[in-house]
């Protein structure tokens, strides 16, 4: 397939000019853009390994760092890559901030800041040129993204358990499924009932299992006021 081919039409947005959009690498397959070493050094750069995107993940701002644990938090996200494509729109390079697996739609989203919006054609002519591809394009703000700081960042000592569990390959099938036998006897506890105080060593594959399950879901937290603690209530 040539580049010529990996295109969309040229779309129009009532009398402004036509926007192109096509593929730089031929494909349509998210896979994160490497970062440039200047662009780390330019903006405000971050790195996370991730769950739902396993492996080290490039942020080019606070926002999109942030973004991205949100997207761990989100029950109904399967997956996600940051910096996904990158496209020629109109005569400019761009790489949208991140591709989002929902468990039915598939999301391209981009981070802006609040008056910093492209222009009606540019964002009529990627939504056109995703839609084709069955995917929906959108931008939000960064403003908007960080109202939830607090959710992210409550969000962040579990995803790093995880994150760190996943690349070493541990299981925690048998102890998960103890918690799981103690909540449907009890139904709501805390983290201190299950987890007993003291070197993290001894209870480590039953604090992994715990977070497993919060992560998917299973049991379910409130941690949008308050951080993740022996007095986090846990539900079924």
């Amino acid at each position: 397939m040539t580049h010529s081919q990996v295109k969309s039409p040229a779309f129009s947005l009532g009398h402004q000019a036509l926007v192109s959009v096509s593929l730089i690498d031929n494909q349509l397959i998210p896979m994160q853009q490497p970062t440039p070493l200047k662009l780390t050094k330019s903006t405000d750069y971050y790195e996370q390994r991730c769950v739902k995107y396993p492996y080290r993940a490039h942020f080019h701002s606070y926002a999109e760092f942030i973004h991205a644990l949100l997207l761990e938090a989100d029950g109904q996200v399967t997956s996600f890559v940051p910096q996904p494509f990158c496209l020629h729109v109109g005569r400019r390079l761009f790489t949208p901030d991140v591709y989002i697996g929902y468990r039915d739609q598939q999301v391209v989203r981009e981070l802006s800041a609040v008056g910093r919006l492209s222009s009606d054609a540019w964002l009529h002519a990627l939504e056109g040129f995703f839609q084709h591809h069955a995917m929906r394009f959108e931008v939000v703000s960064n403003e908007s993204v960080l109202e939830r700081e607090a959710l992210a960042l409550n969000w962040l000592p579990i995803i790093q358990i995880l994150s760190e569990a996943q690349f070493d390959g541990i299981k925690t099938t048998f102890e998960e499924t103890q918690i799981l036998s103690q909540m449907i006897e009890r139904r709501n506890l805390t983290v201190g009932d299950l987890l007993t105080e003291g070197p993290r060593d001894s209870r480590y594959r039953e604090e992994l299992a715990l977070v497993r399950l919060v992560h998917q879901h299973r049991i379910t937290v409130d941690l949008n006021d308050s951080p993740w603690d022996y007095d986090t209530v846990l539900q079924l």
